[in-house]
């Protein structure tokens, strides 16, 4: 459901896309809004959690998909149960913390992967801590809260969409490149405290732009760039220069520059997509539907930083 295949506009409706974006608009903003709530609710930070335990629980949820082989995507999913599980009070203590994260992670995986994690294979990464009616009592708890919204638009659910939105004559290499790069730096977002004020359908302009900027101008020429805004402020309503989405941008700027060399994954993506084009010469494949298990998203280590 939440996996991204980028497509051109051909079969798809601007209208359809257009409603499609309000609604999930609409739910960031009202059901699944986030804001700095540590900052607000300050017996959360002083007793139960701070920005960079936070931090850590997240990556440990990746650390724990990626070995189990399961769906990256989950890891949002479960970020939003954890934060509007704090937001709503459910959380009023550092072990209860730790079990609502291993809750929101089984909960999200039972939701948006085919694959079945048993609930007692879940229990045992806890070292312990917890039993498995520890796990059943948080999500019942967890589901009240959340009064049974348990499905957030994530800044990849949006990036579906702009994905969607993207002229036809941008080529495969650059829809390839926008969408990997913009996942990858989703991800970061997700482990990072500081991006949770802000709407994921920012982030995920805020990403798009970031590899946007990135590309040489052959490969996205200017005009290109400008049927690229011009659509995300006509049908998405996100201007490329509003304060929110800059800010987003300078923002993820910072993180990534501590972290990671951006164009060191743009390189990676770009000889990975070159490969794939010979190949698809001869065999006349789509390689934007094969299996993208070598993303560079999963080659490349992930560090985290405020």
């Amino acid at each position: 459901m939440m996996e991204t295949t980028p497509l051109d506009m051909e079969g798809s409706s601007l209208a359809e896309i257009e409603d499609t974006l309000r609604i999930m608009r609409k739910q960031e903003s009202t059901i699944y809004r986030r804001f700095d709530y540590l900052a607000t609710q300050t017996d959360i930070s002083d007793r139960v959690v701070d920005g960079s335990w936070r931090q850590r629980i997240v990556e440990w949820m990746y650390g724990v998909v990626d070995h189990c082989n399961l769906r990256r995507d989950s890891v949002a999913v479960a970020a939003y149960y954890l934060d509007l599980s704090l937001i709503n009070g459910l959380v009023v203590s550092r072990r209860e913390f730790q079990l609502a994260a291993m809750t929101a992670l089984q909960l999200a995986i039972k939701l948006y992967d085919s694959t079945l994690v048993k609930l007692d294979s879940m229990v045992k990464l806890g070292r312990g801590l917890f039993n498995e009616q520890d796990v059943i009592d948080m999500e019942i708890k967890m589901l009240k809260a959340l009064n049974w919204n348990v499905h957030p638009p994530t800044p990849v659910c949006f990036l579906r969409q702009f994905l969607r939105m993207l002229p036809p004559s941008v080529i495969p290499l650059t829809r390839y490149l926008i969408a990997e790069v913009t996942r990858f730096i989703s991800e970061i977002s997700v482990c990072l405290y500081k991006f949770v004020k802000y709407p994921p359908s920012v982030i995920a302009y805020a990403g798009m732009l970031l590899a946007i900027e990135r590309i040489d101008g052959s490969t996205l020429p200017y005009w290109q760039r400008q049927q690229i805004f011009d659509l995300m402020s006509n049908v998405a309503g996100l201007q490329h220069n509003s304060k929110l989405v800059v800010d987003a941008v300078s923002q993820l700027h910072l993180s990534l520059e501590r972290n990671i060399s951006l164009q060191e994954l743009m390189n990676t993506i770009d000889a990975q997509c070159q490969d794939g084009y010979s190949r698809l010469r001869s065999s006349k494949a789509n390689p934007l539907k094969q299996d993208l298990m070598n993303s560079p998203r999963d080659v490349l280590q992930r560090s985290c930083s405020h």
